[in-house]
């Protein structure tokens, strides 16, 4: 992979669901060996923020908030947040990460930048 954590930004509406997906790829372009890894999406109120749970924290279990579905043949992750998870983000924007092997001594940030939500006006 080139230089980690790669930098992204997203935008969604609060109270929609949102979905990303990011492929992961080995320095000459072929998909990342991913098997036996484990994943991990956050959003937190503020860069310096390390209270646990994240605002926002999906895994490969589906919760509320949403998942993350591991595809290892294509080495792709995809996010899904539920609008109950882009509720809790109102309006104004908040630090995300894309983790492997969170809370491990390899642990590795993937892909990290601001995430951006409004609200809409009700009809």
């Amino acid at each position: 992979m080139p230089d980690l954590p790669l930098r992204w930004r997203t935008a969604t509406v609060a109270g929609a669901q949102w979905a990303a997906t990011f492929t992961l790829l080995d320095d000459d372009g072929t998909p990342m060996d991913i098997s036996g890894k484990t994943f991990e999406f956050v959003i937190r109120p503020n860069a310096a923020d390390a209270t646990m749970p994240p605002l926002v924290e999906v895994t490969a279990t589906a919760t509320a908030q949403g998942y993350l579905t591991v595809d290892t043949l294509t080495a792709t992750i995809q996010v899904v947040l539920t609008p109950a998870a882009t509720t809790l983000l109102g309006t104004g924007c908040r630090p995300f990460a894309l983790w492997m092997d969170p809370g491990q001594a390899a642990q590795t940030c993937l892909v990290e930048g601001p995430f951006y939500s409004r609200l809409v006006s009700a009809a």
